[in-house]
């Protein structure tokens, strides 16, 4: 088996256990989401197959860009590539929302907000799996043990929760009846983690560089998602003292009060 299929099955595992208890902690009505993860698992490959790739390498023939030299593209190209990832697989995750039972819980922004993580990180997990089939059939890495794609590891978790908040700020604009200003959000947080690597293999910075603004960019995901879990826990008490306020006022006309 190939060390890469090894490190795979390590990743999604630690990544689906610690998401899971972070739903635990966050929500007591976490169980109702995870099966939200099981559609999302496909995505990546679907949409890596059907549409990045056909949409890429035709735009790449037609304007003579040889993508293993980033460096030399034009200005437009880059801009291009940096957008054509955050546009197609921030709309394909929310695409198990068709089902009616995923709908179920768009209801208030608790539900949209966990709705939208689960999804994500559902689609984070598929999309470990499927770059560690790409990377079993390079020959590049083709007898490297296991333990050296820690790389791997540490990026894909990371990912998994950058994919969740992301896909929780656009489930959450859906549900607010706000759906362009919840997918523009995503997407330009999704260009943002990835214009660190971008610029790396263009040659412009080097690989510390990108990695300290993919963590800049977690940095801010993180706090995106402490802002959304806090509105939607005012949301809910609000909710519960406005119906307090109903059943304490239909109390008092049923004694004969005033």
């Amino acid at each position: 088996m190939p060390g890469i299929y090894i490190m795979a099955i390590i990743t999604v595992s630690v990544s689906a256990a610690a998401y899971t208890g972070l739903l635990h902690i966050v929500t007591p009505h976490w169980r109702r989401y995870l099966w939200l993860a099981l559609p999302a698992l496909p995505l990546s490959a679907i949409v890596n197959r059907l549409i990045k790739k056909p949409i890429g390498e035709g735009v790449a023939d037609w304007a003579g860009v040889n993508t293993d030299q980033l460096g030399t593209a034009p200005l437009w190209f880059l801009l291009f590539v940096l957008l054509l990832a955050p546009l197609t697989e921030e709309a394909i995750k929310v695409a198990p929302l068709l089902l009616p039972r995923a709908r179920a819980w768009l209801g208030n922004r608790d539900g949209a907000l966990w709705t939208g993580f689960t999804l994500g990180v559902g689609f984070g997990i598929g999309e470990a799996a499927y770059l560690a089939y790409g990377i079993a059939r390079s020959p590049d890495y083709a007898g490297v043990p296991w333990y050296l794609f820690t790389g791997y590891l540490n990026e894909r978790f990371i990912v998994c929760f950058g994919h969740g908040v992301m896909t929780a700020v656009l489930v959450t604009g859906l549900a607010q009846g706000r759906p362009l200003r919840g997918y523009v959000g995503a997407v330009l947080l999704h260009a943002a983690a990835n214009a660190g690597a971008l610029a790396y293999q263009a040659g412009w910075v080097p690989v510390e560089a990108a990695t300290l603004s993919l963590a800049g960019v977690v940095i801010v995901l993180a706090v995106i998602l402490e802002r959304l879990r806090r509105q939607a826990l005012r949301e809910d008490s609000t909710a519960a003292h406005e119906a307090e306020e109903v059943i304490l006022f239909r109390r008092d006309r049923t004694e004969g009060g005033t």
